[in-house]
């Protein structure tokens, strides 16, 4: 099996996890009406299938398909920088409730992403996604800011909450929920990194670059199994992380 057929097959777990979590914690909100879950699932929906799936469909269809391409890339850019702004909200309204500063620096980088869109669209009218300029490289950094700053964050409450855990003072499966979101996070910062940086000294556009396609296949399969465990845990994995508890608060 070759690099581009393990590549797709990570693309495509990422795909299917991103889709399957995204509509799942929508749909949760839509029935209890926490906030957290509809951040989280237009976060993932929007940075993952939507946002990355249109725009790679635009760049595998090339401009020869002129406005169908500039639809699709429109739409994807769109939902990346919602995504993206979701999970900015979300870190501020989980972590940072209250802090004057971080909300001011969620609307700010909100501003920043609807000029970014906005940008996209008066400097290429979303006729290529391979153009590295202004708008491309504010949303990809605010995208990658984002990302590690979920990723440091749950993990930071990881560790807080699995020494309260040892202690039977918290929930094994929420602590565990932490430790998954942030690498999640963390290996989805980490391949959009590789891919925009390489793309950004290449010229060249990520799908034709190997060793990009792979590194965002392997962090894609990365953030795609710690979401479902995170979210569509088996109840394998629950009942071992409920009976290691035990036994941890009993030593």
């Amino acid at each position: 099996m070759g690099v581009e057929s393990i590549s797709w097959i990570g693309f495509g777990g990422f795909f299917i996890a991103s889709l399957v979590v995204g509509v799942r914690l929508v749909a949760l909100w839509h029935r209890n009406r926490e906030l957290p879950e509809l951040l989280i699932g237009v976060g993932v929906l929007g940075i993952g299938p939507v946002g990355f799936g249109f725009m790679t469909i635009a760049s595998v269809l090339g401009e020869g398909h002129g406005l169908v391409s500039r639809a699709l890339l429109a739409t994807g850019v769109l939902a990346a920088c919602v995504g993206a702004f979701a999970e900015i909200v979300f870190n501020t309204y989980v972590y940072h409730r209250g802090n004057r500063l971080v909300y001011g620096i969620a609307g700010i980088s909100g501003v920043l992403l609807l000029l970014c869109f906005a940008g996209a669209g008066v400097q290429t009218g979303f006729a290529s996604m391979n153009t590295v300029d202004g708008p491309y490289l504010g949303r990809t950094v605010i995208t990658v800011a984002c990302l590690f700053w979920g990723s440091v964050e749950a993990l930071r409450y990881w560790r807080l909450m699995s020494r309260r855990s040892r202690l039977g003072l918290a929930d094994p499966v929420v602590t565990n929920r932490f430790l998954l979101w942030g690498l999640g996070a963390g290996a989805a910062g980490l391949g959009t990194t590789v891919g925009s940086v390489a793309q950004w000294w290449t010229g060249l556009p990520p799908l034709e670059i190997p060793f990009v396609t792979l590194s965002s296949s392997l962090h894609g399969s990365v953030a795609a199994l710690a979401m479902w465990l995170a979210f569509l845990p088996p109840a394998a994995y629950l009942r071992r992380l409920t009976e290691r508890s035990v036994r941890t608060s009993t030593v």
